[in-house]
């Protein structure tokens, strides 16, 4: 049975708008899923930043069962001349397709991505190819829808909107997929569809069928190429006849860095996120939302008055890319939405507190004569139940272990709804920070609060594995004078392999 710890009075009518005050910045992700939780419909958060809504959305699976969908931002500045990492492309695109289905659930996301316009709905309804084990397949014809929906032919499937034509084997990573798929045909139809590790190349689990996305926001077809040219010219006028220039790139099928600027141009109108949503919606506001979205739109207006200047990239104004956050605050009219506030608030009929404080010190002090008396204090006075969380199996172990001179054997769950069955629990999760229940007498610690700067260290210092299997594959695959990044010394040329002689 779900433990509510929460009871809120939810807005559920467009313009009802109300405030949670005292939402500390550790019990929110708490807050938001008890309110999913009663809200019968979908629960939109919108933070102040990207670090927070993607601490939001890694938290969110741990405290509630319905879906978590995070819609990200491109990652790069206003106006920049780079382009957002495929993989991100790839997320937005899941997400927005999987929005148009979606009636309850959690979607999270910074303002400054809810302030930016989006391709229509129409364009990912109609762009979307279903392909099923059984299926009637030409590759030739196969290919050349790759192709026209922005898929790069490569040797090696490494990532998303990648394919590769092996005889009768097709490798791809579809845009929104979390791992490529093999497609096995015999003669024209194809026999099997099966998941594959791009590190090994081994294929994995068997499956029916995959949706295949197009491989940008926008489309790179012959027919989107044309009307992009054509939009270009109404909007800018004369064009350069500059090979380097972007309509002359374009107009030859090479998509530019940072071409994601020019978005509108290959549509007759963008969307907003608002398009996609459905009737029933709840919006989920920080307080520092505001002032954020002010100034990233006028971060976006002083770039483009520094970068207009360039004849070869003419430059969109920034309300053909961009909402202004009195355009969202209007759109929010329509919408009930309840607006979290750090600071406790004076209690009315549209105004209540979260009740919630923080924890008191908790940490090791590893040079006292007795580390752990914070912690054992805390314990002998607090009058409820205790959950401790760890981040990883392993790190549960080492708790434990501290634990032990306290004579504190905790139980072990799975789920946050076990947690007021023992005096003291422990529970893997992402959980940043403790908080305390007041009302539901319940304490929260997590590893961060007992061990401090020791755990933030070791993952601060903790790098990405590199499988060297994959390295050398990866290296096969290049050619001389290719642009490559070095994870040390940045960019570079690729000059070949030599063989050293170490001495050994």
């Amino acid at each position: 049975m779900k433990t509510t710890y929460f009871n809120f009075d939810i807005p559920t009518q467009p313009n009802d708008h109300k405030i949670l005050g005292n939402v500390l910045a550790s019990a929110d992700t708490l807050a938001v899923s008890e309110i999913a939780e009663q809200y019968d419909g979908l629960t939109v958060v919108v933070t102040p930043d990207t670090k927070s809504a993607v601490r939001l959305s890694q938290v969110l699976p741990d405290l509630i069962s319905q879906p978590v969908q995070f819609f990200p931002d491109w990652e790069t500045l206003p106006y920049d001349s780079f382009s957002p990492h495929q993989e991100i492309i790839s997320s937005r695109l899941s997400a927005l397709f999987h929005l148009q289905n979606t009636k309850k659930g959690i979607f999270v996301l910074p303002i400054s991505t809810l302030m930016q316009r989006v391709c229509p709905p129409k364009y990912l309804q109609h762009n979307v190819l279903l392909i099923k084990k059984g299926d009637r397949l030409v590759i030739e014809k196969l290919r050349l829808q790759l192709e026209s929906a922005g898929y790069r032919s490569v040797e090696l499937v490494l990532e998303h909107g990648e394919y590769a034509v092996r005889g009768s084997l097709l490798d791809l990573f579809p845009m929104g997929s979390a791992v490529p798929f093999r497609l096995d045909l015999f003669d024209d139809e194809i026999d099997s569809i099966r998941t594959f590790d791009v590190d090994t190349q081994r294929t994995l689990d068997e499956i029916q069928s995959i949706n295949l996305l197009p491989a940008h926001e926008f489309p790179t077809d012959e027919k989107g190429i044309e009307f992009f040219r054509t939009q270009f010219r109404e909007t800018f006028g004369e064009i350069r006849r500059d090979p380097e220039h972007i309509y002359q790139q374009i107009s030859k099928g090479t998509l530019i860095s940072g071409i994601e600027y020019w978005q509108p141009l290959f549509f007759d109108e963008m969307a907003t996120l608002f398009d996609y949503l459905p009737e029933k919606t709840l919006f989920v506001d920080m307080e520092t939302n505001q002032a954020q979205g002010e100034r990233f739109y006028l971060d976006a207006k002083q770039r483009y008055e520094h970068r207009k200047v360039d004849p070869m990239r003419p430059l969109l104004p920034p309300e053909r890319l961009w909402l202004s956050i009195d355009a969202v605050n209007h759109a929010l009219k329509n919408y009930p939405k309840i607006n979290f506030k750090a600071e406790k608030v004076r209690s009315s009929v549209r105004q209540k507190n979260l009740a919630v404080s923080a924890l008191p010190a908790v940490t090791i002090q590893s040079q006292q004569k007795e580390p752990l008396s914070q912690l054992r204090q805390f314990i002998e006075h607090f009058k409820g139940n205790v959950l401790f969380s760890v981040e990883t199996e392993g790190r549960r172990e080492t708790l434990l272990d501290l634990l032990s001179p306290l004579k504190i054997k905790p139980k072990q769950i799975k789920t946050l709804s076990e947690a007021n069955q023992d005096k003291f629990n422990l529970w893997v999760s992402r959980l940043e920070q403790g908080f305390i229940l007041d009302e539901a007498k319940f304490a929260v610690i997590t590893e961060h609060e007992i061990l401090g700067e020791r755990v933030q260290q070791r993952q601060r210092d903790k790098r990405k594995a590199v499988n060297p299997d994959t390295l050398v594959r990866n290296l096969a695959e290049l050619k001389i004078g290719q642009p490559v990044v070095h994870l040390d010394h940045g960019v570079g040329r690729y000059g070949g392999l030599v063989t050293l002689d170490t001495g050994a």
